[in-house]
């Protein structure tokens, strides 16, 4: 049994076949999958050693009972084991993992269980919304530039950097002439009927701008991936750059709501570090998709083992406190 234990924990559990060929290689990964290494706390080889551990102390407790009634904190610490041996099997039988995957405004019964097979719950989940929190807000800046000429060699002179929102003026205290930023596209594409945004993943961010006082209503595009790309330039030979800052996140969260019979029983925000339990399950936030901002990865995980072994651990150590007091006294 300590073999597998140090196997467990020399192997990461429960990563897909794809991430042990990785680690591994082919061949590594193909037997990793084949004896269940992948799940060793769950595997059926385990449980039964765990039985068969079990089942030693219980005959070692039941040969030894009567020097054990006369050294309860050693029946106690025997107890406290087996109870963990207890929560051992009923986690490797009973519990469940997996992700559910949800949109806002969509409701979920089941989800996807780590073992590749659906596992319904007997409720459902709605997500009402999900947010990312930030600890700053992403910023658009524009660079006016001048560019020079002398001895044989050209550059070009900072003149001034405004940050701009979309929808509004960047008014430029120096020579350059203002620009009203028209919009703003996080994935800049080119479709159909013209420019487009892909989706919210900031891969391609770009502005729609003109100078202020041209007459075109055509816009130019500045390109924060490609600053050097002359998307607009004022009478004065001034060239705009546009540079992209994006927030940094500071916490993502969902509001779940749990639906019985169409009936909403519990609403909760579930972030990293706070989950929501209802009837034994636990939901936790895990992820997002940076391309689509509606989208939640949320964790769900069924374990009725867990108080088996926080009683085991409790009853081991009173039981070894105890045997402890009685030895020093």
């Amino acid at each position: 049994m300590l073999a597998a234990f140090l196997i467990g924990g020399v192997i990461p559990q429960g990563e897909s076949p794809e991430a042990y060929q990785e680690m591994f290689g082919r061949i590594g990964g193909d037997w990793i999958m084949n004896l269940r290494l992948n799940n060793i706390f769950s595997s059926f080889w385990f449980l039964a050693l765990m039985a068969c551990g079990s089942l030693n102390i219980l005959a070692c407790t039941i040969k030894q009972w009567k020097a054990l009634k006369l050294r309860p904190g050693i029946f106690l610490s025997h107890l406290g084991v087996m109870m963990m041996f207890m929560g051992g099997a009923v986690h490797g039988l009973f519990a469940v993992r997996g992700t559910l995957a949800l949109e806002a405004g969509q409701t979920r019964g089941e989800f996807a269980g780590d073992d590749g097979t659906q596992k319904a719950m007997p409720f459902n989940v709605l997500l009402k919304n999900f947010q990312i929190r930030y600890w700053e807000q992403e910023k658009h800046i524009i660079y006016a530039l001048k560019k020079w000429e002398g001895s044989g060699h050209d550059g070009e002179d900072l003149l001034e950097s405004v940050q701009v929102e979309p929808g509004k003026v960047a008014h430029f205290k120096s020579v350059a002439a203002d620009l009203t930023v028209i919009k703003f596209y996080p994935n800049f594409s080119i479709g159909d009927s013209g420019p487009v945004t892909m989706d919210e993943s900031r891969q391609n961010p770009a502005l729609a701008v003109k100078l202020t006082d041209s007459k075109t209503a055509k816009p130019s595009y500045l390109f924060a991936n490609y600053p050097d790309f002359h998307g607009v330039q004022d009478m004065a030979g001034i060239r705009y750059v546009y540079e992209y800052n994006p927030g940094r996140i500071k916490q993502f969260e969902s509001r779940i709501a749990v639906l019985e019979d169409g009936v909403e029983k519990m609403e909760k925000v579930i972030s990293v570090n706070s989950p929501a339990g209802y009837k034994g399950y636990r939901f936790y936030q895990s992820g997002y998709d940076p391309k689509n901002p509606n989208f939640s990865s949320i964790q769900v995980a069924k374990d009725p083992s867990v108080a088996f072994i926080y009683a085991g651990f409790a009853v081991l150590m009173i039981g070894l406190t105890w045997a402890l007091w009685k030895e020093m006294k």
